[in-house]
């Protein structure tokens, strides 16, 4: 029981004696670092650290044991591990220690912080992204909490009153930028909209650090979290000052004009006239004014969103046509070479002649059918209009109806090699997408494989997870490119006269992301390629 719990555990965990010896390792702590359990097992644990952790782990062990001092025992912390390949990557590590019949065992539980620091680190791109958006803005932007604190405030705002954002980000805003015998007037607009209601517009007074009152026309919306709560609210603003004093000019004429027209109304009457149309003016400019800034706010980021849009279209349309000029050249061309030279062949004697060029077109039909089913499906995963449809089935049958499918692809002496024990194994999944997943990899086996080659297929199921391994004997990937593997149309040099899109491993990958599994791979130049594949069966299914 306790092998099965270690053995299906998600994280990876590895026990070490006091010399600092690999004693157990999961099969999940063995993926992970890019082993097989038997080669972690009697080494050095220091060989799964990176310089230079690695040249000092068994003294900080002997340090322990001496004085008894822990540092790192007990507490879980972010560390780098080292995989096989030499590639270090994040992780949690948390050591437990266990005294066992005299003996003392250390024991680590180790977790793949790979994607949440990709996700941070994507996290961190958006937010500055983002920032440099607000600070070439034209116009104040300030988030304030519930609070009252402000928690952004972008470079306008900054100019404005004269801080940086340091100064201001923690600070009360009322006590910060509010004069103070305007401060109740504020909160309560400020409680207004916390409470939900809706004060698109409204005029205050804020002062800067030089002690200058500056009028500001705010437009304002709440903040919500995820359950619809309000946490705060957002506020952009634009600098009215000089605009009211203008007005405030104007109004001033207006008195003095009204005054001299009660004496001479006949003369000054045309010149008031004008003053009030020149007032309408200004009024509808300024009115005119906000709204296109609005609107340029919004048309600006629709426009980065379609030229972000475009220009990945762009992007995919000329691979694409470059791609299918290419490999809709030559099955093309085959059909119609072979297509006339059967009509050359028209007596009885002719016939086998005629089956062989009739072979070379269904072969050229299953390649272009091939390609435009490469297409479609990154057309539906692109859309995502794909939606997952689990069925139960039998692995058994449905391998032999897979491999069974793909003789037709097998070149002069190759064949496929079944292992593992699939009999009486029952799973609950989309039956299409693991078949899309099963031909992808065997037809790129057949096709990067010589004459007369062997090519191993294995599937079978272990606790709750279905293993699919594919081996190959053909030409493999060269090293430094198989980061780009499943990058969409990317072909490796070695393969550039034999055909294909550069879209089936792509796919591949998006299908095992869909059904939450792992691809990784294995493969030297000239001596083949290995591609182990793992989907989650889950408990309730597998009970079915």
């Amino acid at each position: 029981m306790l092998n099965a719990i270690i053995e299906t555990a998600t994280d990876g965990i590895i026990a070490i004696g006091e010399n600092g010896i690999i004693e157990l390792a999961n099969s999940a702590a063995a993926r992970l670092f890019g082993y097989e359990i038997g080669e972690l097992t009697g080494n050095n644990v220091s060989l799964l650290m990176p310089s230079p952790h690695s040249e000092h782990h068994d003294g900080y062990i002997r340090r322990y044991l001496e004085s008894g001092k822990a540092r790192i025992i007990g507490i879980g912390r972010e560390v780098e591990g080292r995989k096989k390949d030499g590639t270090t990557f994040p992780i949690r590590l948390s050591i437990s220690e266990v005294k066992l019949q005299g003996r003392r065992i250390f024991t680590g539980i180790v977790h793949d912080l790979s994607h949440r620091k990709s996700i941070e680190e994507d996290l961190r791109k958006e937010k500055e992204r983002a920032q440099r958006y607000l600070d070439i803005a034209n116009t104040i932007i300030v988030v304030v909490d519930r609070e009252g604190k402000v928690r952004l405030l972008n470079d306008k705002g900054c100019r404005v009153l004269g801080i940086t954002e340091e100064e201001a980000v923690g600070k009360d805003w009322f006590g910060l930028a509010i004069p103070e015998e305007n401060r109740r007037e504020i909160k309560s607009v400020f409680q207004a909209l916390l409470g939900g209601r809706q004060i698109d517009y409204y005029e205050n007074d804020i002062l800067t650090t030089e002690g200058e009152r500056r009028l500001i026309a705010w437009h304002n919306s709440p903040l919500y979290d995820e359950q619809g709560a309000v946490t705060g609210t957002i506020s952009s603003g634009i600098d009215i000052t000089a605009q009211r004093q203008a007005e405030d000019r104007i109004i001033r004429l207006n008195a003095e004009l009204e005054k001299r027209v009660e004496a001479r109304t006949d003369e000054l009457a045309e010149a008031v006239n004008q003053l009030l149309d020149i007032n309408k003016k200004l009024q509808h400019e300024v009115k005119e004014r906000k709204a296109a800034e609005e609107e340029i706010r919004k048309n600006e980021s629709r426009l980065r969103r379609s030229l972000e849009k475009e220009k990945e279209l762009s992007n995919l349309k000329s691979r694409f046509v470059s791609m299918a000029s290419h490999e809709f050249r030559t099955p093309l061309s085959t059909i119609l070479s072979s297509a006339d030279l059967i009509e050359a062949y028209p007596s009885e004697e002719h016939q086998r002649k005629r089956l062989r060029h009739t072979t070379r077109i269904k072969s050229s039909v299953a390649n272009l059918t091939g390609i435009l089913n490469d297409f479609l499906s990154l057309s539906r995963l692109e859309e995502g209009r794909f939606e997952a449809e689990p069925s139960w089935f039998s692995l058994e049958q449905f391998y032999k109806e897979a491999t069974g499918e793909m003789q037709g692809l097998l070149r002069p002496g190759q064949h496929i090699e079944k292992e593992g024990e699939m009999k009486g194994a029952e799973l609950f999944l989309d039956k299409k997408m693991l078949k899309n997943i099963l031909f992808n990899l065997l037809s790129n086996a057949i096709k990067y494989s010589g004459e007369g080659k062997k090519i191993t297929c294995r599937m079978e199921v272990a606790g709750n997870t279905l293993h699919i391994t594919i081996i190959d004997q053909g030409i493999g990937i060269p090293e430094e490119e198989q980061q780009h593997l499943f990058t969409r149309f990317f072909r490796a040099h070695n393969v550039e006269n034999i055909q294909g899109t550069g879209l089936g491993l792509n796919i591949v990958k998006r299908y095992v992301d869909l059904m939450n599994g792992t691809i990784r791979f294995e493969s030297r130049l000239g001596a083949g390629s290995s591609f182990y594949v793992t989907l989650p069966l889950p408990e309730a299914e597998q009970g079915g």
